[in-house]
């Protein structure tokens, strides 16, 4: 395993009761962070939190929904109230759903819009205040490469990614006075649950193989090694930016 030195720093994690989420607790603990598992399970959160402290680690489960306003606020108090500050935020909750746009209802468009944007925007709101009070912080934002390329029927989940790449450079503009740095990573096709209906199609799966470069998908670990690099501190200069993390998926 790759080492970042991470000690003690309180990160929060979003979405981060199975997959890419999972993948990035379970690194940043093991380089030393404290890290808070946010997800709508509870349970789940606790799961990896039982993981994180097999292995010496420090965690805490929280349960989150990030389009529950009141929810996010009473997270942040909670972690700030445990821990005394907060370093990290990992934006990582997100939902996929591929429909023709015409044929979607709008209670799903509002859906994946507030998970995947509104969830982001809020809790960086609120956390936001806690990192200027100490002059420092670490936010990744988790985009996806369908920010940038085109995915069959996903219309608004590509639109939801591209505006997350869009709102880490702007951000990253603001809060560097604060030296609040501001990142993106955007994951090709990976291994979790939320791609196992692609990839277990054959046809769909060679299809996405074909397009990436490297011949195989990406798993967690990937995404993880890439986060972890930017939340620490020596990324101190790299801000507002997009970390592509595909297989060279996007080379094209």
């Amino acid at each position: 395993m790759n080492q970042y030195d991470l000690k003690d720093k309180v990160a929060i994690i979003t979405g981060a009761r199975r997959g890419i989420g999972e993948g990035i607790a379970l690194m940043f603990a093991a380089n030393g962070a404290k890290v808070v598992v946010t997800d709508i399970d509870e349970k789940d959160c606790q799961r990896v939190v039982d993981k994180i402290a097999k292995e010496g680690g420090k965690g805490l489960a929280l349960e989150l929904d990030v389009t529950n306003e009141k929810n996010i606020q009473k997270v942040v108090k909670r972690v700030v109230s445990e821990y005394g500050r907060i370093d990290i935020l990992v934006n990582n909750a997100g939902i996929f759903i591929q429909e023709e746009l015409d044929k979607m209802e709008v209670s799903t468009i509002d859906k994946m819009l507030n998970v995947n944007l509104r969830g982001v925007l809020l809790c960086t709101k609120y956390v936001i205040p806690e990192m200027k009070q100490q002059n420092y912080g670490k936010i990744i934002n988790i985009a996806s490469i369908a920010g940038f390329v085109s995915f069959d029927l996903s219309g608004v989940y590509c639109a939801t990614k591209g505006a997350i790449v869009n709102l880490t450079r702007e951000l990253a503009m603001e809060l560097s006075k604060y030296r609040i740095n501001v990142n993106a990573v955007a994951p090709g096709v990976i291994e979790t649950p939320m791609t196992e209906n692609l990839r277990s199609d054959k046809g769909i799966a060679d299809v996405l193989l074909s397009k990436i470069p490297y011949g195989r998908y990406g798993i967690p670990k990937d995404i993880a090694n890439a986060a972890a690099f930017l939340v620490s501190d020596d990324s101190d200069y790299i801000t507002g930016q997009t970390v592509v993390v595909d297989g060279g998926w996007t080379i094209y």
